[in-house]
């Protein structure tokens, strides 16, 4: 009797080991090495596979895009003349991964080029600007199989527009870069939503006003009215 209940002992202590082992549920593939892929992994219900078969089951989850293009709507705010105040903008972004391969665990480069619509208009300003610059971004995978990463990037631009105030109309041109971070959450397959919010810009602007110019610089960090945190949502083209 003392030996059944021995036996019985040991036998359940190794399947509560076991099933403890299992529960773990997936490993990150961060972890992973190619070197490695013939190591079984443990699935949550007990599965053992291999690491290619884990990327033919997952693999979307892990490819980064080849290219993308996305359209973006933002809002920034600020002070006009003591009162303050909110822009808009609307923007189309494509993005070319220049950097990492397709089953890259850990991050991918874009190099892109933007154009954007930005509004203001009060009872007494009126803002209206055209961008178009270029912007790197790298996407830096923070959960296991891509649904979502943060994003540094940096951006140069050539802007064009016009300024009225009180009755009184000045146009513009300049250009400007900034540094930008954010999040871009994976939707479904083919499509994602991302968030920039800007943290350092720098803008030179030379003003005309009936054939007298003058030119102002200036640095701003984080969110004002001429640098509008932004939400993009982007299609997955190749």
């Amino acid at each position: 009797m003392k030996t059944t209940i021995l036996r019985l002992t040991i036998l359940l202590f190794c399947i509560g080991g076991i099933t403890a082992i299992n529960a773990q549920g997936l490993y990150n593939l961060a972890t992973l090495d190619e070197e490695d892929g013939n190591s079984p992994l443990k699935w949550s219900a007990g599965i053992d596979f291999g690491y290619d078969d884990l990327v033919d089951r997952f693999g979307d989850g892990v490819e980064w895009a080849d290219n993308t293009i996305g359209g973006s709507i933002g809002i920034g705010w600020g002070d006009v003349e003591g009162n303050s105040e909110t822009s808009f903008c609307l923007g189309v972004e494509y993005l070319y991964k220049i950097t990492g391969n397709d089953q890259n665990p850990n991050g991918a480069g874009y190099l892109g080029g933007f154009g954007n619509y930005h509004k203001l208009k009060t009872d007494n300003f009126d803002e209206s600007i055209f961008r178009l610059g270029a912007k790197y971004s790298y996407f830096d995978r923070i959960t296991a199989f891509n649904e979502v990463q943060l994003i540094y990037g940096a951006n140069v631009y050539y802007e064009t527009g016009s300024l009225g105030f009180s009755g009184a109309k000045e146009d513009l041109s300049g250009y400007g870069a900034g540094i930008y971070t954010g999040a871009n959450f994976r939707v479904c397959d083919k499509v994602s939503l991302g968030v920039e919010v800007p943290v350092v810009s720098y803008l030179s602007r030379t003003f005309d006003s009936g054939g007298n110019e003058f030119s102002q610089d200036q640095i701003w960090a984080g969110v004002n009215k001429d640098n509008s945190a932004s939400a993009t949502l982007r299609w997955i083209i190749d």
